[in-house]
């Protein structure tokens, strides 16, 4: 599973150069697992979730290369699939049936199950045929029927300290505590709560106090920046809100905070500003937008966020939003 970086800037006609990209790190699509021999609570043991990865990495590679939506939907749920779906007909839009095999290295030892068997968590390392991440990616499979279905596949980010991850609290049977999304009990806030109010700040909207709740991250001060940047340049209209077609899903930290995974769809649209230079506006490596428009353009993506909510205290405290995975799933322009 790899992420590409999309790029949208602004030239004039007398050659200026590209400004920087304003769109969220994606991925090339990928496929996850059919239903899995191990027992029904999921791989609990290294050597079953070493088993689980590489029969997960199997049918990625083989979806990856057929690009069949169909045989996606057999090994993703949830905002994964939608992204992934998108991705397929995006590549096939630019006509790019290039395939990289990929593979998963150092899966934690064992995978946090949540309590009832509806869902498990681990991580892993993503490895090409040259390089290997520095972070680690974390894949949330959730049960539909017999098969495990991948719902997330946020990747950590850069900047983000591996050894300083949350960790995931335990009870006396080794099962994780789902949070449910509209409990904030002993949290600064709801999962539910947080999903509404990061989509908010996101899009640089919210008020003063509820931006403080938030810890720097690199979606959020990328997207800040970039609106400063592109301003003039065009008129930047935007809006984010929790994809609630979704599900999200929150587990107990061993701090007394929540590991959250959530969805937000975001949409812009830029309407170019019209002068004595002539500008326009182009998003690469989309087939949803492959053209120059110098009139607006459009588009909507959704982005998969983890975040660690911390434990309400009397000091102050503030959400840290850890990774993220996106992908546009429409676009139009003129």
């Amino acid at each position: 599973m790899r992420r590409l970086m999309w790029l949208v800037g602004f030239w004039a006609m007398a050659g200026c150069s590209v400004l920087p990209g304003i769109g969220p790190k994606a991925q090339a699509p990928t496929a996850s697992p059919t239903s899995t021999p191990a027992a029904s609570a999921g791989p609990g043991t290294p050597e079953g979730i070493a088993a689980f990865l590489a029969a997960y990495v199997k049918r990625n590679n083989a979806a990856n290369k057929a690009m069949s939506a169909k045989l996606l939907a057999g090994y993703e749920g949830g905002s994964s699939l939608a992204i992934d779906k998108a991705g397929y007909l995006s590549q096939l839009k630019l006509g790019d049936r290039d395939h990289v095999p990929f593979g998963y290295t150092q899966p934690t030892p064992t995978v946090t199950a949540v309590k009832g068997g509806g869902w498990f968590v681990t991580t892993a390392y993503w490895k090409g045929k040259k390089e290997t991440a520095k972070e680690p990616t974390y894949l949330l499979f959730a049960r539909d029927g017999e098969s495990w279905l991948q719902m997330y596949a946020p990747d950590v980010f850069s900047d983000q300290a591996v050894d300083e991850l949350p960790e995931i609290a335990k009870d006396a049977s080794g099962a994780a505590v789902e949070v449910a999304q509209a409990d904030a009990a002993g949290l600064m806030m709801s999962p539910a709560a947080f999903a509404r109010s990061y989509a908010a700040h996101l899009v640089g909207k919210g008020a003063a106090a509820s931006k403080s709740r938030f810890a720097a991250d690199r979606l959020t001060t990328g997207a800040a920046s970039t609106r400063i940047k592109m301003a003039p340049y065009a008129k930047l209209t935007e809006s984010a809100r929790p994809a609630a077609a979704y599900p999200s899903y929150a587990v107990r930290t061993a701090d007394g905070g929540a590991l959250a995974f959530t969805t937000v769809e975001r949409t812009r649209r830029y309407d170019v500003r019209q002068g004595p230079q002539r500008n326009y506006v182009q998003q690469k490596n989309s087939g949803f937008l492959p053209g120059k428009y110098y009139t607006y353009m459009k588009f909507t993506e959704l982005i998969q966020i983890v975040a660690h909510i911390p434990p309400r205290t009397a000091g102050p405290g503030q959400v840290e939003v850890i990774g993220s995975y996106s992908g546009i799933t429409s676009g139009s322009g003129r």
